[in-house]
């Protein structure tokens, strides 16, 4: 998508020089200019009008419940100023259906938003859950949504979360996972307070 709108001006430069004479004198001997135009606008009305009726034709509604569920419960429970962090992906559905504030989201790219994500994704990591637990207070994140997807997605050997840890954090390396053991208790630097097959929310403790 990023490709399609940076060569979009490049593709309206290149479709104005449909009526240089100078590239296609040659043609509007025969055939008037404007004729030349309305009949390529024509023809990629045509198309377009093809594309549109195929896409108004897919009927239906997306449906995650999971994460439904975890919304709900995010705006019945938690504080309209409770911060959240988590994964890229769902911290945007946080943003815009809950309306919490969140530490990190996909939309924009910068230095300090990558340094923040990989604090957040520490807890995929096998840091203490004491160091990690400090850090994101240091960032004043009240709650923490934990997926155990990303802690057990696996595409191919070496590129699970826990894996690319290791190259990152070599101290800790072959000790068990932190995500895994917040799945079974997450006490006592962090407390559930919600759960489901997908998500699980950790408060961050001030003790």
């Amino acid at each position: 998508m990023r490709l399609k709108l940076f060569l979009t001006p490049h593709m309206c430069i290149m479709a104005s020089l449909i009526c240089s004479k100078q590239l296609f004198g040659w043609i509007f001997h025969k055939i008037q200019p404007g004729t030349l135009v309305l009949a390529i606008l024509a023809m990629m009305a045509f198309e377009g009008i093809a594309n549109l009726q195929k896409e108004w034709s897919i009927v239906g509604e997306f449906s995650n419940l999971p994460q439904e569920e975890l919304l709900l419960w995010i705006k019945a429970n938690t504080k309209p100023d409770a911060v959240f962090a988590g994964a890229m992906p769902t911290m945007a559905s946080v943003k815009l259906s809950a309306q919490r504030p969140i530490v990190n989201h996909p939309h924009y790219e910068d230095a300090g938003l990558r340094a923040r994500t990989k604090i957040v994704y520490s807890m995929y990591s096998r840091k203490p859950a004491k160091e990690v637990k400090r850090e994101l207070l240091k960032m004043g994140v009240n709650y923490y949504i934990l997926e155990d997807s990303w802690c057990l997605r696996r595409t191919k050997p070496g590129c699970s979360m826990p894996e690319i840890w290791d190259i990152e954090d070599l101290t800790n390396a072959g000790k068990i996972p932190l995500c895994n053991l917040m799945c079974k208790d997450s006490r006592p630097y962090f407390r559930t307070v919600f759960n489901n097959n997908i998500f699980k929310i950790l408060e961050v403790t001030r003790e």
